[in-house]
């Protein structure tokens, strides 16, 4: 399965995900003389891992504090602030593009993904300032599919690596 079906079916972020699959690929990787003697383990189990892991981290105390991450917000804050902000509201209703539950994985908010048209992306990305992830949240569709319909109109593409508008705005960078 693929990371973004694995937070599909579990309802947890791809980066926790990413993370889990990571030490446990770490973890699976034999040293020294012992390399060629140790049986490595399948997809399947490293899955049946990660999924152990994670029903275990729903068990630990509630007073265990994760670190803040350093890649930003997780998707379920993005997705309210996004909701939150009137030019993407006029946009979503100029375009019918339902407001969606914020609970649950994305195949559950959007079991027939919204049309990508032209328009839609364009006052999105430019006139909103949003990412492509961030039409992805509100869509349903991958950020590909967005970035795909922008270049075939003619707009031209943000560098990668950089912060969008809409999260200059939302979250100023610290000085």
């Amino acid at each position: 399965m693929s990371i973004r079906k694995i937070a599909a079916v579990t309802g947890v972020d791809r980066q926790r995900i990413t993370q889990l699959l990571y030490e446990v690929a770490i973890e699976d990787r034999p040293r020294g003389a012992w390399r060629r003697m140790t049986r490595r383990t399948t997809a399947g189990e490293r899955l049946e891992q990660v999924l152990t892991r994670l029903s275990e981290e729903e068990r630990a105390p509630a007073t265990q504090v994760a670190p803040l991450s350093s890649r930003g917000p997780s998707e379920l804050e993005l997705l309210a602030a996004l909701y939150a902000a009137p030019e993407v509201r006029q946009v979503l209703e100029r375009h019918g593009i339902p407001v969606v539950t914020l609970a649950g994985p994305a195949w559950q908010r959007f079991p027939a993904p919204q049309p990508l048209t032209a328009g839609l992306v364009a006052d999105l990305y430019e006139g909103c300032g949003l990412s492509l992830h961030h039409i992805e949240l509100l869509t349903g569709r991958p950020a590909a599919a967005a970035g795909a319909v922008l270049r075939a109109s003619g707009i031209k593409l943000r560098l990668p690596g950089g912060r969008s508008p809409f999260t200059d705005r939302w979250r100023p960078a610290r000085d």
